[in-house]
């Protein structure tokens, strides 16, 4: 019978337990677009029974993005391919998600241009059941529930990666 050497067996469970590590990290870790774009409800791992809003339905620039329990096509949110990112386009109003680039200012949706703060990079896939960060392409910061609200009405905003729940969003899909 044919046995490993015990520092071939350490070799190779520490490569294997490196390559596990390196897969964990990339499934969390904000990537590129992936090459088609994504209609999805956005829900907060802090509370999966509440989804990224348009304040009010509205379809106007400036309006606030919340979260809140499930209501229309306000909560709707297409993915769309933008060079190697996404803007994150509303359903309803046809706006993109739009970030001051300051931590701590709520998102608020504008209409779509070539602003670099109209863009984001994530890992998400829809309906697959996995939170993902959304990180700014312009800031650097992450899309974060304002204070790991549980709330209705609860902002969100950019802030620092600091890895919470509430840094993370699940694509649900959208009808």
């Amino acid at each position: 019978m044919f046995t490993i050497p015990l520092t071939l067996k350490k070799i190779t469970a520490t490569v294997a337990a490196g390559a596990l590590a390196t897969a964990c990290i990339l499934a969390v870790a904000p990537g590129a677009a992936q090459a088609s774009g994504f209609t999805v409800r956005l829900a907060p791992d802090s509370n999966q029974f509440l989804f990224l809003d348009v304040s009010g339905g509205s379809t106007g620039d400036g309006a606030k993005i919340i979260q809140w329990s499930l209501s229309g096509s306000n909560q709707g949110w297409t993915f769309r391919v933008t060079g190697d990112h996404y803007q994150i386009v509303n359903v309803k109003s046809g706006k993109c998600i739009t970030t001051s680039g300051v931590a701590g200012d709520q998102l608020y949706q504008w209409v779509c241009t070539t602003d670099p703060r109209q863009l984001w990079d994530t890992g998400l896939n829809a309906g697959n059941g996995y939170g993902y960060a959304i990180r700014s392409v312009a800031s650097g910061l992450y899309m974060d529930v304002s204070g790991d609200s549980r709330s209705q009405g609860a902002a969100i905003d950019t802030w620092y990666w600091n890895g919470g729940q509430n840094q993370y969003f699940t694509a649900r899909i959208y009808s």
